[in-house]
């Protein structure tokens, strides 16, 4: 487990950046926390790390978008879903055993997916800290190892 804190978004994409440098495709990561916590501004950095320059979004109501190719970037929002038959139903399941990274935002959905392993990304405020404080988990579940 490791654990970064950020005073500011800028600070938050020099972490998911140094996230990223581990990740390779077919890594499934799951991004929990509140919503404005900065779980999509924590994608824009992962994305930038594989050279994206495209506008990184949250993909609330289009469920998934997807940025750069080499490899791609799948980032998902499962929080319109109510079960996880409307996931397989979707051909979500198509893009998580892809050849990209998946980033998955309110993954709870996923907690019976059949994966090697997922990341969790945990972001947490702190008010006592300041506004824009956050706390960063990063936890390996499953079998593999991050690439070294």
């Amino acid at each position: 487990m490791k654990v970064t804190e950020t005073l500011n978004e800028k600070q938050t994409v020099a972490a998911a950046l140094e996230f990223a440098a581990k990740l390779k495709a077919g890594d499934i990561v799951r991004l929990h926390g509140e919503i404005g916590v900065g779980k999509t501004v924590f994608v824009r950095g992962v994305a930038a790390y594989f050279g994206c320059d495209e506008d990184v979004c949250s993909p609330t109501f289009a469920i998934m978008n997807i940025y750069g190719d080499n490899p791609p970037i799948y980032h998902f929002d499962l929080y319109r879903f109510e079960n996880e038959d409307e996931l397989y139903d979707a051909g979500l399941d198509e893009f998580l055993d892809g050849s990209g990274i998946s980033l998955v935002e309110w993954p709870e959905l996923l907690k019976n997916y059949p994966a090697k392993r997922f990341i969790d990304i945990t972001i947490e405020k702190d008010s006592l800290k300041g506004e824009n404080f956050r706390r960063i988990t990063e936890n390996l579940t499953g079998r593999s190892e991050l690439k070294k």
